[in-house]
């Protein structure tokens, strides 16, 4: 059986962690508007560092409903999904972007 409790408690480490990742990696955006590649580098090597873990999160329910067969899904794990897709996809964004305001 499903405990409910544990499965919200991964999803909101999931969002968490994505949510920060996006964050870092809007704020990259910002300084490297600023030309500050440096400090964009770094937001964006902590925000990679964030969305792994999201990831890692995510894939330990992948495991365990593999493994026991019952399906480890609620709004919140759907959420937390939304979220690591919309973070990998600001990241290619952010990352092109920055390239584009190095070579100016």
């Amino acid at each position: 059986m499903i405990d409910i409790e544990a499965l919200s408690m991964k999803a909101m480490e999931i969002v968490t962690y994505a949510g920060m990742a996006k964050s870092n990696y809007i704020n990259a955006l910002k300084s490297a508007k600023k030309q500050d590649f440096s400090q964009a580098e770094k937001l964006l090597k902590d925000g990679d560092e964030m969305l792994a873990t999201a990831h890692d999160s995510h894939m330990g329910l992948l495991q365990k409903e593999a493994e026991t067969m019952e399906p480890q899904v609620c709004l919140m794990i759907v959420h937390g999904e939304d979220q690591i897709m919309s973070c990998e996809t600001i990241r290619l964004l952010v990352t092109e972007l920055m390239e584009l305001y190095q070579n100016r």
